[in-house]
Order: C-alpha cells, then structure tokens, then sequence
C-alpha cells in the first residue's frame, strides 16, 4: 500500500475539495479522513462496512463516540500524533471480527495533515482488510495487545519465532535478559541469541526440519548456553513449545537465565564433599578418593612395585589428628577463635605432608590425611614435624592459642589392602596415644588390636556390672601423725564373674569412654552413704569417708542434686562425707568447679584435691577452689627420703597449703622411712600399705574399734 506522506496529504485535500461523494480507492483499501477537531469529513464504502455503517451516518461525527476495535485504534493513532509534532504517521493494527464468526485484520496507518507552517488540519487514515489465517496468526502473536501485556508481564524471556527461526515477537524481559533494547530483536534470526557452536547447530537442524518437518526438540526443557549482545555466554533452560494458528506454525520459546542455579548446585556438589570451615575433604569424599587412590597402587603395584626417586619403594601412611580438649579453646575465646584455630592448623598440616596428600576433617576437632612416604621411618618423622607444629603458637583471630594434639598413624604393610584395614589401625593408634593422656604421637602396633579387644569386651560386660552385682566398695585407712585412723577412702572394685577381678586402672577409663561412669558413680553414691549409716547405727563410723568422682560426673552431672536426694534421709551424713576429684578435673573448667565445689560446701560436704602435683602443679588454681584438703601424688612419695628433689617438693607442697589454710594427705606410704620423713616435714595425714591395704566394710569396722578400745596396762 502506498504510505508516502505528501501522496497522502494530496490526496487528503482532494479528498476534501471532492466532499462527502469523495473518491475510493481501489483494491479493498478502507479510507477515512478526521478534521483537526476529530470529525469525520471522509469515509468511503469499505471504512464505513468495516464499522457496519453507511458513509453518510459517519460523515460530521466523531468516531470516539463508536464503540468498535477500528474506531478505537484510529483514536489511538491520532493521540498519539498529536503529542508528537515531528511524527508523521503512525502505524495502526487492530482485529476486529467479521460478521460471519470470523476474524479480520485491519493494518494500515495514521498520516497527520499539516499546512506549510506545521499546524495540523486533520489525520487520513488508509487502512487494508484482510482475513488471510496467517496474517491473523501474525498479528495475534505479535502485534495483539494483550498478548504483549501477556509477555511483557511474564519473568521468564518468551520469544515467538517463524518456521525459519525468524524473531516474530520478544517480551521485555527476554530483551534485557540477552542485554537488547525493546524491539530489536524482531526480524532477526534466533541465532544472534547463541554463541557459534550452537547457532551452527540451531541452523541445521531448521534445515532438517524444513526438509523433513520432524522437530527434535519441540516439547523438551534442556539446559544449554545463550550469548549476549556484548558477547557474554551465560547458562540457560531453554523450552520450545508449537503452535499452529490458521496454516501458520509458530514457535514459542521460554528462557530462563540459569547462572544462579548452577551455582547453587556447584556449591551443594562443593559442600557435600568439602568441609565449609576449612576447605578439606569430608569423610565421605575422603573415603572415595583413597579408595580410588588405593585400587590404583594396587594396579600399579600388580605390574611393577612403585619406586620413588631414589629406587626405594612408596607406601602409604595415615595420620588421625584428633585435638584434645578443644572445647576449651570455645568456651575460652569464642567458637570464632576456635574456627580460626582450625583454619591455621589445617593450613599448617599442608605444609608440612609431602605434596598429593589427601586431608579430611573427621569430626569437629578430628581430622585425617593420607600422604605417600618412602618408609616407616619417613612416616615417623613427618608425623613429629606435625605435632612440633600444630602443637606451637597459633596466631586465631587475635588470640594466641596452644593446641594438645593426639596423632595416632598407620603405615602400609603386607597386611594392609585397603583403605579400611589401614584406618582401623589408624584409629587404635589414637585410641593407644589418648588413653596414655594424649598430646603425643602413637604409631600402630600389633598389641593395639588385642588391646582394643579387650576394652570393647569390658565395655560389653561393664554395663551389666551393677545388674550382675558384681561391684563391690572396700575401704582404705587414712590416719594422722600418730597412725590413728581418722578417715577412710573408698575404692571400687569389679570381680567379673568369668574374667576375675579386674583393675580399676583397667576399667574406670573404659566407664568413662562409654558413658558408663555416671550410673556407676550414683551406684557408688548410695552404696557408700548406705554403708556410712551401717556404721553410724554400729559406731564405728571414721570422720569422714572419701569417694572418688571422676571429671566427667562432676563438671556435667548433678551431682549436687543427687547428694542432696541421698543426705535427705541420713541427715547426719553430711559432716562425714568428703569427695576426692582430680586436679586436672577442677582446673578444666574452673568456673564449674568452683560452684559446684561451693554447693557441696553448703552440704557440708568436704572436698579434696586427689593426686596433686601430677596434672598442673599450680597452687594458684587450687587457692580458688574451696577445698579443704590436697591429696600428694604417690610418684613424689615413692623414693622419699633417699630422692632430695622429691624431698623438696613434699617440703614445698606441704609448706604452700599450711599457708592456704589446707590440710594435706600423702598416699602411697609404704615403709616406716617414708612415715618418718612425712611426719618431719608436717605433713597431717598419711595413707597406704604401711597403715593397711583396702579392706572390707567390716575390717576397717574392726580396726576403728580395737583404736577405741581402752589400752590394758
């Protein structure tokens, strides 16, 4: 149609001077003619058909008092012309439908009609009919505007495309998507929209698919790779989906910008086989690429032995890190000192293993690494150079901190093939290094299986003791200065009904480990109170009566609360019980000891330091703890008087808690010498084999009563 504007305005005053008889142009083309004041002043046939009235009903009215789609589109246009003084024409498109059901697309234009000086006259408007299906799919796909208020709404970038791959229609949020201005894409090929590789691809297959009409991908989701306008690939999910509308197959793809997703699902694949702390394999992931690692050597070592450098064979070793008490360093500084720690020791170990060592953090204080070495020797100095350095200074977060480290190692022999057997003795090592008081380096041996045997078999039969009655309190004497039992300790035993006594040394660290040492300390809690009221009833019973308690029951348990549900009904109890707990035990956590320590002090219950002298040594912790006596480690007590150095510290020990106001106990005394020396340098009670072994309930009855009896002159 032709859309010269100067034509168009001739025609226009033609159409004027002609009246309202006025031309019609040929080839169904609807014209119609407004006056500046929006009146209809021309209006030939097809217009007039177009809006199912006669020309002369049209000719001297406004055609925004009709309600019809073409009225309204020419409204629009001339609107639109007119906020626009440099605009000329304005396209205009609009579908109305037909009196027989059907539809017809009405596209055209608006020209404004201006005077030499610009100022407007009047808008002719030339429109075309035409009710040709794929026009219509044309303009419902592209130019409709609810489907563009559709698009436009939609988040994902829709693009409605020909046959050919021909951009027919793109919503806003497709056009910023691939970094476009609104209306560019329209009439360019799809391909602009795929980097190369991808747009050589979408050009075959639109070839195969107009030669064959098989669609390969029509109704398929797939992630695949789109490219900006300035070059940028970037991941998208890309969906097609086919519509037919009159003869007319139209594509519509919905894409979606997927970089975030993929990242998402990088970090969780990342997370799921690293540590989020410290960057380190987790132990699954640790688990996988040793095996790998591992089924490799084996293939290697099937067809010729794995020699290093310098011709000697290569073997694996596994190292268990495990840090001791780290808890402390969180409750200490902050879990934020504590994360640092981590950081710097992981950080540390790298360091120091050879390069291709594999590193996984275990649990919250444990980790694992296993790193190839020449031999056992090798495995051993690398696992000293480890411990020297995780065990120095650690710069976290503007706190020094001092790491206990525990490392029990594993290296490769004849009798390891996988990963399993090698981690397994691994960890015995640990096991061996923590229950010799940790912070050391343990390597395995064959004992250690035999040894973790054994414990597993008393843990097993340990929590049946109490049901099985087979644990029993006896007694130590305690006496003063001139051999007088004043006081007794109370010492638990185990006859195991098939294995036979067993030691406490032996099974009080398998209780503790397994969580059994709280029910077996409440059964020792109320036999021995039960015991006390026997000897009340009988007189016989000593000042005090001392038990021990371990660390674990008395910094997490309620221990106060259950002495005090025992005293409830003995009363009289109170001034006669005293508790032993460790010196490493009260230190560990001092706030905790000191309050609990304070509670049991309102009981009336005595407290002591047990086996001074063997943990921290400091009389600075022990004058903040409200204890009423320090129990000396029998290691300094062994060889007096003939070791001066001992000699010195019993003076200095004995001296320093005369001066805090505490009385002292030395345990362990043997012989007369050992009694004579402790005597001499003030030392207030004593206990051991000298004064009589652990004994019954009855015999230590016994012995406070024949200490009563009147002496026969």
């Amino acid at each position: 149609m032709p859309r010269d504007p100067a034509f168009l305005a001739s025609l226009a005053a033609s159409l004027l001077e002609g009246g309202e008889g006025g031309h019609e142009i040929a080839h169904g083309m609807a014209l119609v003619y407004l006056d500046r004041d929006g009146l209809c002043r021309h209006a030939d046939r097809h217009f007039a058909a177009a809006l199912a009235r006669s020309p002369e009903d049209l000719i001297g009215r406004p055609l925004t008092g009709i309600d019809h789609p073409v009225a309204a589109a020419l409204g629009l246009a001339v609107a639109t012309l007119g906020m626009s003084p440099v605009q000329s024409s304005v396209p205009v498109d609009c579908m109305m439908a037909t009196g027989d059901g059907g539809l017809a697309v009405f596209s055209g234009c608006v020209i404004a009609h201006r005077d030499s000086g610009g100022a407007t006259l009047g808008h002719l408007g030339l429109l075309h009919r035409t009710g040709d299906p794929d026009r219509i799919a044309e303009f419902v796909t592209c130019r409709d505007s609810f489907i563009t208020t559709l698009l436009d709404a939609a988040v994902d970038g829709i693009i409605v495309s020909d046959r050919s791959g021909i951009i027919r229609s793109i919503n806003r949020a497709c056009c910023r998507l691939f970094g476009y201005e609104d209306g560019e894409l329209v009439g360019q090929a799809m391909t602009v929209l795929m980097p190369p590789p991808f747009a050589r691809d979408h050009d075959r297959y639109i070839d195969s698919y107009v030669r064959t009409d098989r669609p390969k991908i029509i109704g398929i989701g797939r992630d695949t790779l789109g490219q900006r306008k300035d070059g940028t690939v970037f991941p998208i999910h890309l969906s097609v989906g086919e519509a037919r509308l009159g003869e007319r197959t139209t594509y519509v793809g919905i894409i979606r910008d997927i970089s975030d997703r993929l990242a998402a699902e990088q970090r969780a694949t990342y997370l799921a086989r690293h540590d989020p702390l410290t960057g380190v394999l987790t132990r699954t992931a640790f688990l996988e690429e040793c095996e790998a690692l591992f089924a490799a050597h084996r293939a290697e070592t099937a067809k010729e032995a794995p020699r290093d450098a310098a011709g000697r064979g290569s073997l694996f070793a596994l190292f268990s890190l495990d840090v001791d008490q780290f808890s402390d360093v969180n409750e200490a500084f902050g879990f934020h000192v504590g994360d640092a720690a981590l950081k710097a020791m992981v950080s540390r170990v790298t360091e120091v293993l050879p390069a291709g060592t594999i590193l996984c953090r275990v649990a919250a204080d444990e980790f694992a690494a296993l790193s190839r070495v020449t031999d056992a020797d090798h495995a051993r100095r690398l696992a000293g150079v480890v411990h020297d350095r995780l065990t120095a200074s650690i710069y976290a977060d503007r706190h020094w901190v001092r790491l206990r480290l525990s490392v029990g190692a594993a290296v490769q022999d004849e009798t390891v093939t996988t990963l399993e057997d090698l981690n397994a003795k691994a960890k015995l090592a640990l096991q061996a290094v923590q229950h010799n008081g940790g912070n050391a380096v343990c390597f395995y041996t064959p004992e250690m299986a035999a040894a973790a045997t054994r414990r597993m078999m008393l843990t097993m039969h340990l929590n049946h003791a109490i049901d099985r009655n087979e644990l029993r309190l006896v007694y130590q004497p305690i006496v003063d200065s001139q051999g007088r039992v004043r006081s007794a300790e109370a010492l638990l035993r185990w006859d195991h009904h098939a294995l036979g006594p067993v030691s406490p040394g032996e099974f009080i660290p398998v209780a503790e480990e397994s969580g059994l040492i709280v029910p077996i300390t409440d059964w020792v809690l109320s036999t021995a109170i039960a015991q006390m009221a026997r000897w009340e009833k009988e007189g016989t019973l000593p000042d005090r009566v001392f038990l021990n308690i371990s660390g674990q029951q008395f910094l997490r348990g309620n221990l106060t609360g259950r002495l005090a549900e025992l005293l409830d009904g003995h009363p009289s109890l109170r001034g006669h019980l005293g508790l032993e707990i460790t010196e490493q035990a009260a230190v560990r956590d001092l706030t905790v000891a000191v309050r609990t320590l304070g509670e049991l002090a309102e009981l009336g219950i005595q407290a002591a330091i047990d086996d001074f002298g063997s943990g921290y040594s400091s009389l600075s912790y022990v004058q903040q703890l409200p204890v009423a006596k320090l129990k000396i480690d029998r290691a300094f007590v062994i060889d007096v008087p003939e070791n001066p150095k001992n000699n010195a510290l019993v003076r200095a020990a004995v001296g320093m808690a005369h001066g805090l106001g505490l009385t002292t106990v030395a345990e362990g005394v043997e012989t007369a010498e050992q009694r004579d020396f402790l005597v001499s340098v003030g030392c207030d009670m004593m206990q051991g084999y000298l004064f009589g072994r652990p004994m019954m309930p009855d015999a230590l009855a016994d012995m406070l009563r024949a200490q009563a009896a009147p002496t026969v002159a």
